[in-house]
């Protein structure tokens, strides 16, 4: 006897074989039990009431337990029938209920054999929606035979279209195509236009100010730090004179200018906005439609607001296992009322807002390494608008390239632009 349900397997077996749970009321129960272990019937779930006992066991060795009762002078009630075999039974009259079974295997095996998720892993640089509209142009798409793509010309076709990419993998699991990519730990900058035209060039000053410091690696210096210059002026030049024992020049050879150069300089300020602004209100409550897509097709009870209302929408695929995607979304569009009205700022909202836009400008001045030395800004108030403006007094590293004009030696008094 068995006084525990089992196992998980033993479960499933138990279930598919059959089983009923049955009361046994008689005056020697133990010969009836002793008569069961002789014969190898196992009992279940055994437990004992006032003056009868309750079991389960399987449908075969229910049908053998005729002769057990008579021995024992037993009385034997089935409670209940439970498992495969008599769930067929009773649903056999049922039709409609097995072809829809049936169907429903015939509509896996057709969504087992197209692709119904794409999933982009490892990339940073180039973003999934743009991997995503290059896979669309190349007519792979959710929806499509997954007879009809060639990994191994995916992955191709990809380290062709992004030079940033060093390795991809690409593979088929269930009803999902899984793009696996490695690009390059340098992310591509933008290419400077001027280093690709010119072979040489001097750096000039991009703004009015004083020169902090300088480091010259290539070019001639044509400052020190605590000289003004105005904005153009050549602070480093790429022409470097070469001179003969006579101390004379006898050509010039032209560099690329490369230094490091930092310049104080005042950087005018000026923010101006309005105090009356328009704002939401939510005085209704949001409303909640269902909705499900099946193979593409919307089906909802969703009816467009005829105020003015922000609609979202909740969805979620369905999955049988974490790689195969069924073609059914279901979720949810919300749509919260809302009304606008205008609202003005109160002064003390007005200096606050505008105090912010400035921290975000000397924020900015920060990312390029500008370093904050003083500000003298001043804001004014009107009826309708909030105005900001003065001079912030920065140290910031920076440099243009310009085009040499080439010198001309000192018997020749003519001067040419560099065309390279």
């Amino acid at each position: 006897m068995r006084r525990s349900g089992g196992t998980f397997l033993d479960s499933i077996k138990k279930y598919i074989r059959g089983y009923v749970r049955i009361r046994l009321e008689s005056p020697a129960p133990d010969r009836f039990f002793s008569l069961c272990v002789h014969n190898r019937i196992p009992l279940r779930n055994l437990t004992q009431e006032a003056s009868f006992y309750e079991m389960e066991l399987s449908a075969r060795d229910f049908l053998r337990l005729g002769r057990f009762r008579r021995k024992t002078d037993a009385r034997i009630h089935i409670l209940s029938k439970n498992g495969l075999p008599f769930f067929l039974l009773h649903a056999r009259k049922r039709k409609a209920f097995f072809l829809g079974i049936f169907l429903g295997f015939i509509l896996l095996f057709v969504c087992s054999l197209r692709i119904w998720d794409i999933q982009i892993t490892g990339n940073r640089y180039y973003t999934t929606p743009v991997l995503l509209d290059t896979l669309s142009e190349w007519d792979i798409r959710c929806g499509m035979a997954k007879r009809n793509v060639d990994c191994q010309k995916l992955m191709q076709k990809i380290r062709q279209a992004f030079p940033g990419v060093v390795w991809v993998s690409a593979k088929l699991e269930g009803t999902c195509l899984i793009i696996d990519i490695r690009e390059n730990d340098e992310i591509p900058q933008p290419t400077d236009a001027l280093a690709d035209t010119l072979t040489s060039w001097d750096l000039t000053a991009p703004w009015n100010g004083t020169v902090v410091s300088i480091i010259t690696r290539m070019g001639m210096p044509q400052v020190k730090p605590g000289d003004v210059c105005k904005k153009g002026d050549i602070l480093v030049s790429g022409s470097v004179a070469i001179l003969d024992n006579d101390s004379q020049i006898q050509r010039y050879e032209y560099v690329r200018a490369d230094a490091d150069i930092v310049i104080k300089t005042q950087f005018p300020y000026y923010d101006e906005f309005s105090r009356t602004v328009t704002v939401k209100s939510y005085p209704g409550e949001q409303e909640s439609y269902p909705f499900f897509t099946f193979f593409g097709t919307d089906i909802s009870w969703y009816h467009a607001p005829k105020n003015n209302s922000e609609i979202y929408r909740i969805e979620r695929r369905l999955t049988l296992t974490p790689s195969f995607y069924l073609p059914v979304t279901v979720g949810k569009i919300i749509t919260v009322p809302y009304e606008k009205k205008s609202y003005c700022y109160t002064p003390k909202e007005s200096l606050e807002l505008s105090q912010k836009h400035l921290q975000n400008f000397l924020k900015n001045l920060v990312r390029e390494d500008a370093l904050i030395l003083s500000r003298n800004i001043r804001t004014r108030l009107t009826a309708n608008r909030c105005r900001s403006q003065g001079y912030v007094i920065i140290q910031i590293p920076g440099s243009e390239k310009t085009p040499i004009v080439r010198k001309a030696l000192p018997d020749s008094t003519s001067s040419v632009s560099e065309t390279n």
